[in-house]
């Protein structure tokens, strides 16, 4: 690429991989609906600009490519080739480009496309003698410019620098409180509400429609389906969700685990299915939805459903499970690689996939359940941090030293007698609304001497459906902070999620509500799983 064109090549990629990704889905629609032309169209001009951008960075390879598939679409057009006879070979011009894009964007040079090239030419039985110079689009309206492109980096960036400011006005704020001048407090909080401003709108900058991750799913799906010779629809609802692009990223390898379960086990054979009185198209649902400081995914198949018994025979072979275990437990077991499946392909079937799900999700400070009936489906529920960089906690005491614990998992708090406090066959548990919750004492976990408090502080937590109280010595403020990660010896008692700086200067530990979950179960699948 010639010197005077590369400063523009960030930016070429940038807008390609998106006409890419919008030929790919109007692909996907055009497969099922062959007679909108809607879709045909979107094709045709997604390949047509793209070819103007390639050649004027001359990818000349990428540009005869996009030429090519025009030839192809304007057959399609002229009712030459009907559009179920290639459509696979349109899949496999947008991997070429895509792959291509790849290569460019690691300083290599863009990959040979003429096997491709020869392939969409041989669909056309009668060539097209066409100007290949004449621009087949209309001229755009100029129009303002409303957005621009940043890089990642800079986001990073601008969010490291509002963390610092925030640690910095929690300084201040303990300053204010100590000299008590009017006007250093009337500063201090007019920094704190711009400082405040700022950080939200950083963050904002930050979200990331979920669509973004769920783009990739119609098309994996749709091979995985093919190869396995079922029918599959798949629907998307909540593209539109925001999260931060960290969460994001961590998110979508659960998220195909997950799909590929569904097409692999969740979903059979047509015939199968109509041998139980369904379609025979299965379907999958990806939902997405938010609530009080997560976001709740959810993947819905409408198969087989889990075979209890078979987990159950399974469970008990490898001694995962004691033969007293609940329906819970039994469906949660799936999580630690109990398997029923009696044949592995390469998509899935060790059991690991779902593991490596339940991992990733504890790890963002998020929970995962399972929900299922024989017969009639499956549904995964993902409860996930809308962010992982500045949240609201709770501080608390236990001792002599303050922690923190992220306010979203926080139901409620109560202060009981000590008397109240009961103890049951293997933990201690209150009794709140006719609901027994099993209570863990942070000062005898954390081998801190006993208060013996008479009025009993509890902080109630939630993960997904399950509840804890957190007994401590004393409630004290609420407050937004940023976390920071654990350094290697902190790291390795699992009681902790991450650390945050206060305006004094202290380090406070943030608890790990997760794991702190672990304390009151004595034989459920994660102290067996925990063991080794």
């Amino acid at each position: 690429m010639p010197e005077d064109l590369s400063k523009y090549k960030d930016t070429f990629l940038s807008e390609a991989k998106e006409h890419v990704s919008s030929m790919e889905k109007s692909l996907l629609k055009l497969e099922k609906k062959p007679a909108k032309t809607e879709f045909l169209n979107t094709i045709f001009r997604e390949a047509h600009t793209l070819k103007s951008m390639a050649a004027t960075m001359e990818y000349n390879n990428i540009a005869k490519l996009c030429h090519a598939i025009e030839d192809v679409l304007d057959a399609i057009k002229k009712k030459k080739i009907k559009p179920d006879k290639c459509i696979d070979i349109l899949f496999e011009c947008v991997d070429g480009l895509q792959s291509s894009l790849k290569e460019i964007s690691t300083d290599a040079d863009e990959l040979d496309t003429s096997a491709l090239v020869q392939k969409l030419q041989a669909l056309i039985a009668k060539k097209e003698t066409t100007d290949d110079h004449v621009d087949k689009s209309a001229i755009p309206e100029v129009t303002k410019v409303e957005s621009i492109k940043v890089k990642i980096e800079r986001l990073d960036l601008l969010m490291n620098l509002a963390e610092e400011l925030l640690i910095n006005r929690m300084t201040l704020d303990s300053v204010k409180k100590d000299l008590q001048n009017p006007e250093l407090t009337a500063a201090v909080d007019t920094l704190g509400r711009l400082v405040s401003d700022l950080q939200y709108n950083v963050m904002q900058s930050r979200l990331v429609p979920i669509g973004f991750v769920f783009d990739r799913f119609p098309r994996m799906v749709r091979d995985l389906a093919k190869s396995q010779k079922k029918q599959v629809n798949l629907e998307l609802i909540g593209s539109d969700i925001e999260l931060d692009r960290v969460v994001i990223d961590e998110i979508g390898e659960s998220l195909v685990h997950l799909l590929r379960n569904a097409v692999d086990h969740g979903i059979d054979t047509p015939e199968a299915r109509k041998k139980a009185g369904k379609p025979a198209q299965g379907t999958i649902t990806v939902t997405a939805k938010r609530t009080k400081g997560f976001a709740i995914v959810e993947v819905t198949d409408d198969g087989q459903g889990l075979n209890l018994e078979e987990i159950k025979k399974t469970a008990a072979k490898g001694q995962i499970l004691s033969p007293q275990a609940t329906t819970e437990e039994l469906m949660h077991s799936i999580f630690f690689g109990v398997s029923t499946t009696r044949q592995v392909t390469a998509v899935s079937g060790r059991g690991f996939g779902l593991n490596i799900v339940k991992n990733k999700i504890d790890s963002l400070g998020g929970a995962v359940r399972v929900e299922s009936q024989h017969g009639k489906g499956t549904t995964f529920i993902m409860e996930i941090p809308l962010t992982l960089a500045i949240i609201k906690a709770l501080f608390v005491e236990v001792g002599s030293k303050n922690y923190a614990i992220p306010l979203a998992n926080i139901e409620r708090l109560v202060t009981v007698n000590k008397e109240d406090v009961k103890g049951m066959l293997n933990y201690e548990a209150i009794v709140l609304n006719d609901e027994d919750i099993p209570v863990t004492r942070l000062d005898v976990l954390f081998d801190i001497p006993s208060l013996g408090l008479q009025g009993q502080p509890i902080a109630i937590v939630r993960k997904g459906q399950e509840k804890l109280g957190l007994a401590v010595d004393a409630f004290l403020t609420t407050q937004e902070i940023v976390i920071k990660p654990l350094n290697k010896l902190v790291r390795e008692n699992r009681y902790f999620s991450g650390s945050t700086i206060i305006g004094s200067g202290e380090v406070v530990l943030i608890l790990d509500v997760a794991n702190l979950m672990l304390t009151k179960r004595t034989h459920s699948v994660e102290y067996v799983a925990n063991r080794e």
